[in-house]
């Protein structure tokens, strides 16, 4: 019995969930501000290359304030919502997906806060 509630434990905690899988599509409100939502995406496929003094393209992408001005002159949705076909695309380990994408449109659109 004990051994059948551990591997259970254990199991249920093997899985990879894809937002877009989850909710058929849509995505799960979030709180569209910096630190509530955007930062995870940045900091997980971003800043691996556009951080520090030798970023990528000389564009950091470390801090709000960096980030923010990517996101007002365009270039960051421009760059994230190219095809991933794109040499030009970002991330270039492949597409951030809707939800994310989704979330960073809405942060833009409600004037790029930062909390």
């Amino acid at each position: 019995m004990m051994g059948l509630l551990v591997c259970s434990f254990i199991m249920s905690g093997c899985y990879y969930d894809v937002e877009e899988t989850l909710y058929n599509g849509g995505c799960p409100e979030r709180v569209a501000t910096y630190d509530a939502t955007v930062a995870e995406i940045i900091d997980n496929n971003c800043t691996a290359c556009h951080s520090g003094p030798n970023a990528d393209a000389g564009l950091s992408l470390t801090t709000y304030a960096e980030v923010r001005d990517a996101a007002l002159n365009g270039n960051l949705m421009n760059r994230i919502q190219l095809p991933g076909t794109n040499p030009a695309s970002m991330p270039p380990s492949g597409e951030l997906g809707h939800c994310k994408i989704e979330r960073i449109q809405a942060w833009i659109d409600a004037g790029t806060p930062e909390n």
